[in-house]
């Protein structure tokens, strides 16, 4: 019957209530805490407390005091019931985690009580806290399991288990750990797949689909707030440059959501031109997509006075191509959103800076434009104090 309890026997530490708290931390200091079944009353005054294959069975080898006084236990094979699942993810990863410890994790005899629970707490304390979920796939941080305690404990016959022991706690299928961002001129990704036989993803998001392999390009879903407004941006009739397209983070809102006409999108890393074809096609506006693959420094001058707005989304500055945006603008005018890192405590300076350079620009460029700030958007924290910032800013026409 759904809701009915389901009872088995399992090995359980036998012990007066008054002292359950004590003999609790005590087991689960140890580890001998089995956290998959429920502790359970078996007649009045008396507490099971469910042990785990750890545990020492004889009782002369269980040490618990309260009070400095040390409490007598037993251990019987009793009736009990299971835990639900914890629904929480972090929970499910730290009891997964501390379970497949218990069966890898190989102790010193040597060492004191004290110095295997501070052992335990160390490892479990660098569990990761949070990580990116891609549909069925997870990239967990590129500092996960690095330091020298977990290093000698993962070997290549252990570790299969443990990243499945990480996807059914997360419930996904895969398993994927960032890497440093290569540092060339494609600033391709350099994560590595753990766990699964592909690393390529779709998502959809917002009402636009996505496809990429998350082991070969970026994507950044911290700044789903950014996309979301830009995709909710009228656009209808409008011709948009996206000078770092990648794999259409924001072409591909800008054409679903925001109507645009057509937009050139410039890319020079080939794995995320694979992947915005596929979303082009996907999302069925290929037809008003123009790929250009290079440097956008030269592709770029090929789309002078042609653009209604150009977006530049390159962080940590996306500086360099300021004034060939400007030059793709149309006669008429046309904005700019402008990404960048910045202080937190030097944003309106960096304002003032901004459009003092872009005016500068517009003079040796010989455009009637005036220059004026539409809008602020403060995306998200990319580090202590510097803020991702995205500046719109209008460039209007005057005789």
């Amino acid at each position: 019957m759904e809701g009915e309890k389901v009872m088995e026997l399992s090995p359980a530490l036998i012990i007066k209530k008054g002292h359950g708290e004590a003999a609790y931390h005590f087991l689960k200091q140890n580890s001998w805490l089995d956290s998959k079944k429920q502790l359970n009353e078996i007649e009045n005054g008396i507490l099971a407390i469910p042990i785990n294959e750890n545990c020492p069975l004889a009782k002369e080898k269980i040490n618990i005091f309260d009070n400095e006084k040390r409490i007598d236990v037993r251990i019987e094979n009793v009736e009990m019931s299971s835990n639900p699942p914890s629904v929480e993810p972090h929970a499910r990863l730290h009891e997964s985690i501390t379970q497949w410890l218990q069966s890898n994790l190989e102790i010193d005899d040597s060492l004191s009580q004290q110095s295997r629970v501070i052992l335990m707490d160390d490892l479990l304390s660098k569990i990761p806290k949070k990580w990116e979920k891609l549909g069925d796939l997870i990239l967990l941080p590129q500092t996960t399991f690095s330091s020298n305690k977990w290093t000698s404990i993962i070997s290549e016959e252990n570790q299969l288990s443990l990243w499945k022991c990480i996807a059914e706690a997360l419930k996904i299928e895969r398993i994927g750990i960032q890497k440093h961002i290569n540092d060339d001129i494609e600033r391709s990704s350099q994560a590595q797949l753990l766990l699964g036989n592909s690393s390529w993803v779709e998502l959809l998001d917002f009402g636009v689909k996505f496809g990429f392999d998350a082991c070969k390009v970026m994507y950044s879903s911290g700044n789903v707030t950014e996309r979301h407004r830009i995709g909710n941006m009228d656009m209808n009739g409008e011709t948009i440059i996206d000078c770092y397209a990648g794999i259409g983070y924001y072409t591909l809102p800008m054409l679903v959501r925001g109507d645009a006409a057509l937009v050139h999108a410039c890319e020079l890393n080939q794995h995320s031109i694979t992947a915005l074809e596929w979303g082009a096609k996907a999302n069925n506006v290929s037809n008003r997509l123009i790929i250009h693959q290079g440097d956008n420094a030269l592709t770029m001058t090929k789309l002078e006075g042609i653009a209604d707005r150009c977006h530049l989304g390159f962080l940590p500055s996306s500086q360099p191509t300021w004034k060939l945006a400007i030059a793709c603008l149309k006669e008429k005018g046309g904005i700019l959103h402008i990404h960048m890192n910045v202080e937190e405590e030097k944003i309106e300076q960096w304002i003032d800076s901004t459009i003092h350079s872009l005016q500068q620009y517009v003079i040796e460029l010989k455009r009637n434009y005036k220059v004026e700030v539409l809008h602020l958007e403060k995306v998200k924290w990319f580090a202590p104090r510097v803020r991702h910032v995205v500046l719109d800013v209008e460039f209007i026409h005057y005789d």
